[in-house]
């Protein structure tokens, strides 16, 4: 299977490279792994989820570099170059936040399709898996949410993984993930005979600290439809070692989601008054123009009533997740 990696080069102002730096490769607060660079000031982080990092690098002589928001690709090579700058002397107690910046162009891409970090699905205005994926190049939903076909192939062609998981059924809530990465076209060998395309999701992992939060929306004084989402998570250590560091962290999210009308129509929808179907079933058959037809041929505007919905069209569904995220080298 193709690992995701992270690596590149340390060097200071004038490009000469740093021997022996310390890199450091932490997520939501919590240390995930960290190495040294080599004897020409490069670094390889290999074996690591994808999702947004804060990666740190320490030098003596040199205050401490931190660059967040580093996003790491699923299966890629991933190269994050590093410049430290000494400022004329040892400096102590002082880091240097920097923010990352993603390539225009992945030099180690083979593959076709997009990925949509966290940060980037807050800001789309849906709440659906497959509807943040049709935002992807080569990819059509047959509706808002609906089946997804890849350059034409059928629906079912495409593959769903979780955390490097294939799944099948309902997704995640759409606050837990962490990166949404769509294949379309170059799909690797670890994906076996896919024929059409790959949905794959990293979710988000525990925080060092305890955290939670609840988002409510709902249309009910806006429209008919009775468009309803409450969602929240809870996140934090479950046990730290003497320094204070996370060993055992957790996160726990749902999700429940309340609709009348998940399909709203662009017309009405015409309903047979109750007295009106009462007749009918009583005399379904009339005498009209001589022969005898269905007693709702002679109905007109005035035997119905126009909904703004559609009715028994009621959808309830509730996803959860949890997460144990254990890092037994820390205890």
């Amino acid at each position: 299977m193709a690992q995701t990696s992270l690596q590149g080069k340390v060097t200071d102002e004038n490009g000469e490279p740093l021997l022996f730096a310390n890199v450091v490769l932490k997520k939501n607060g919590n240390f995930v792994t960290g190495t040294e660079t080599d004897l020409d000031g490069n670094y390889s982080i290999g074996n690591i989820d994808p999702g947004t990092y804060e990666v740190e690098v320490s030098y003596l002589g040199y205050p401490t570099q931190r660059i967040t928001g580093v996003v790491v690709y699923n299966g890629k090579a991933n190269r994050l170059d590093i410049t430290m700058s000494s400022e004329g002397g040892i400096v102590l107690e002082e880091v240097v936040v920097k923010e990352y910046k993603v390539p225009l162009i992945e030099q180690d891409n083979t593959s076709t399709g997009g990925t949509l970090t966290s940060e980037q699905i807050e800001k789309l205005p849906t709440r659906n898996v497959n509807a943040l994926a049709a935002t992807t190049a080569g990819i059509a939903s047959s509706d808002e949410g609906g089946a997804l076909n890849v350059k034409g192939s059928r629906s079912n062609a495409t593959n769903y993984y979780l955390d490097g998981v294939r799944v099948f059924g309902r997704m995640v809530p759409q606050t837990e993930i962490d990166q949404l990465q769509v294949i379309t076209g170059g799909i690797e060998a670890q994906y076996g005979d896919v024929t059409g395309g790959i949905i794959s999701i990293t979710t988000k992992g525990p925080s060092s600290r305890f955290t939670g939060g609840v988002e409510v929306e709902t249309s009910e004084f806006l429209d008919p439809y009775g468009y309803n989402l409450i969602n929240g998570n809870v996140s934090g250590p479950l046990l730290k070692n003497k320094n204070g560091e996370s060993v055992l962290g957790f996160r726990l999210a749902g999700q429940l989601l309340k609709q009348r009308d998940d399909d709203p129509p662009a017309i009405p929808v015409y309903r047979v008054k109750d007295e009106v179907l009462q007749e009918m079933e009583a005399n379904p058959i009339t005498i009209l123009g001589g022969g005898a037809a269905p007693i709702g041929e002679q109905y007109t505007n005035e035997h119905v009533n126009a909904l703004d919905y559609k009715p028994y069209e009621d959808r309830q569904t509730v996803d959860l997740t949890f997460k144990l995220d254990a890092r037994l080298s820390k205890a």
